[in-house]
């Protein structure tokens, strides 16, 4: 998960990490609406622009602190079975 987060909104993202598109939605939420955030508004019209200045400021901060590429562990999603006695 990448995320950031400003006084008033709180974005996040789930890349898959093989660079592709992200399997999961996003999600944008204005903390001051409650801190239960049960409405998630990536997709409101109304929050496009809010959305476009998070997901440049979640850059630039993965900039800022070497992170670009984004180097996110593959996501390989919930497994059926547990691993190996070995490894546990």
């Amino acid at each position: 998960m990448r995320g950031v987060r400003t006084d008033e909104w709180k974005c996040a993202r789930y890349p898959h990490g093989d660079g592709g598109p992200d399997r999961r939605k996003a999600e944008l939420y204005n903390p001051k609406d409650g801190p239960s955030q049960l409405k998630n508004l990536i997709d409101d019209p109304a929050c496009r622009d809010r959305r476009a200045t998070l997901k440049k400021e979640l850059e630039r901060l993965m900039e800022q602190a070497g992170a670009l590429p984004d180097k996110m562990p593959l996501d390989e999603g919930v497994k059926e079975v547990l691993p190996d006695d070995k490894i546990r």
